[in-house]
């Protein structure tokens, strides 16, 4: 008896993980309607500004103004 019992509710656990993963898979699909073009615009912004901020970070010139004189010299290794 105590072996069925155990066998009934470990199919009872099962059925109700799978319920409450259908129910999690529902929740994600509805937001995913709800909030899809919001979400693809702020990516998109994203990137764009990221893309914005990569041209003007190539555009800066980092050589200027470290030239090595006599009174500073370099360490060597």
């Amino acid at each position: 008896m105590k072996k069925q019992t155990f066998r009934a509710r470990k199919g009872a656990t099962f059925i109700e993980y799978a319920l409450l993963a259908g129910l999690v898979a529902i929740v994600v699909a509805t937001a995913a309607v709800i909030f899809g073009d919001d979400i693809k615009n702020l990516f998109s912004s994203s990137a764009d500004q990221t893309k914005t901020v990569t041209e003007e970070v190539k555009k800066v010139d980092l050589t200027g103004g470290f030239q090595n004189n006599n009174n500073n010299p370099q360490p060597t290794n």
